[in-house]
Parts: C-alpha cells; structure tokens; sequence
C-alpha cells in the first residue's frame, strides 16, 4: 500500500480549530471554531467534499493517507 504524506507543520496557527482542507492539495480553505460553519464556508469556496479535521493545540506535522 502506497502512503501518501502531506507535510502541515505549519498548521500551529489554527490550534484549536475547525479546518476544512482541499482534498487534492490538503491546503487549509478556511479555519473556525464551529464545525458547521467551517464546511459551509469551504463549500461557498468551492470544495463540496472537504477533509474536515480538528488541529489540536499541539498539531502533528504529518498527515498520511493509505491509496
């Protein structure tokens, strides 16, 4: 199984936070405290099907995907 990894070391700023992620780049759309409003943000922004995740206060650096 090929893993996929995506560096988000940066993601230190949103710590706390809902972020809605572009799925094909994994970029940060939009960032919020509510989980609702973070997916109709990225929606209006154009990503239907966004990776919804909550960055803790200290955020790992590294997501993988398995394809």
């Amino acid at each position: 199984m090929k893993v996929k990894t995506y560096d988000q070391s940066n993601l230190g700023k949103y710590s706390n936070k809902w972020l809605a992620l572009d799925p094909a780049s994994m970029k940060v759309i939009v960032s919020g405290n509510k989980v609702g409003d973070v997916l109709n943000r990225a929606k209006k922004e154009g990503i239907e099907r966004p990776v919804l995740t909550r960055a803790p206060k200290n955020y790992g650096a590294y997501i993988g995907f398995g394809h």
